[in-house]
């Protein structure tokens, strides 16, 4: 079991760094004044995140996220004026618009994942990951070595190394924060949202008696493709759409298989993910001359369905991916 007291003092390497935020409008004297001021629990809070058990005095005040959903996710909830620092600045995507001016205002600490060193000196209370690789150990970054320091963790639970089988575990997630955090309210109000908006696209297939079209996904690769396995959100996402995923095999959330299996199981629809230095474009125009894909129904009849990689996480943007994939794939429900 942890406790983490908020630190009082400030290292002379930090001090240096608060210096340098100064001149980019970061105030880390105002954020030390509201870790002071926090108010404790009446009770203190214990969660277990990912078989870690982990125990909170006061809500932490000073939290570095480390990837660009978690972030997002935070200010949602109202919690985002005590994120004093964010991981991945050069994000392909825009922020959603109801968070992208408060995201502005807290400081970028590096184009992807900050050094153990950077973490440190910004003297955080708690470090918020949404992807496992958030606590590299090969990188120093282990959730080991930041608890070792005096520092809570947190890893969305899709990455805990079970999948994320249905929407309990976001729920899960979220309410733990909400406590942690003091933002109850915030946090289940996010969730409700999350999962009334899944509910009201799977209504209305169902509306229609739309069962499912096989999909293929495609995140990747071209002598190998990547897919999305049947344990992560992807397929529940896919599920929520109308989009059969027919590539389910695996025990991870994304996988390598083969343009021969691919094409023997002839997918009739293609979700594209968008991401990365090879555009949606281009991997849909590798698919329409590839031997074996321009053969399958998708490819021949041009159903596709492009969307962003940031909106398959455990975040509010998976409604947004379930509405763009059911309303490509079924546009006489969506009227699209």
């Amino acid at each position: 079991m942890f406790r983490r007291t908020p630190a009082s003092t400030v290292s002379v390497g930090a001090a240096l760094l608060v210096a340098g935020l100064a001149l980019t409008g970061c105030s880390r004297g105002e954020a030390l004044e509201s870790t002071a001021a926090a108010e404790p629990f009446a009770e203190p809070v214990t969660i277990t995140n990912c078989d870690r058990e982990a125990t909170f005095d006061a809500p932490p005040q000073r939290i570095i996220t480390m990837n660009h959903h978690v972030t997002e996710t935070l200010i949602q909830m109202g919690a985002g004026d005590r994120i004093i620092g964010r991981a991945y600045a050069d994000r392909d995507s825009e922020p959603l618009p109801e968070v992208a001016d408060e995201m502005a205002a807290i400081p970028a600490l590096a184009d992807e994942y900050p050094t153990w060193e950077q973490i440190v000196d910004l003297d955080p209370d708690l470090v918020v990951g949404g992807m496992r690789s958030a606590f590299d150990e090969k990188e120093g970054r282990s959730r080991d070595a930041l608890e070792a320091e005096g520092i809570d963790t947190f890893l969305f639970s899709e990455y805990c190394g079970e999948g994320f089988p249905d929407l309990d575990m976001l729920e899960t997630d979220y309410s733990q924060l909400g406590h942690v955090l003091g933002v109850e309210e915030g946090a289940a109000a996010l969730t409700d949202r999350i999962v009334g908006g899944l509910d009201e696209v799977r209504a209305a297939l169902d509306a229609h008696a739309i069962s499912g079209t096989p999909t293929f996904f495609y995140d990747s690769g071209e002598d190998v493709p990547m897919t999305i396995g049947g344990v992560g959100i992807g397929q529940l996402v896919g599920d929520v759409a109308g989009a059969d995923n027919i590539f389910t095999e695996g025990e991870k959330p994304y996988v390598k298989t083969t343009w021969e299996i691919l094409g023997e199981r002839q997918p009739e629809a293609i979700v594209v993910l968008d991401y990365g230095s090879t555009s949606a474009e281009e991997k849909i125009a590798y698919l329409e001359q590839h031997p074996v894909m321009s053969t399958t129904p998708a490819v021949r009849e041009g159903r596709y369905a492009v969307i962003p990689l940031d909106d398959l996480f455990e975040s509010s943007r998976i409604v947004t991916a379930a509405r763009t994939i059911a309303g490509a794939l079924h546009p006489e429900v969506f009227g699209q």
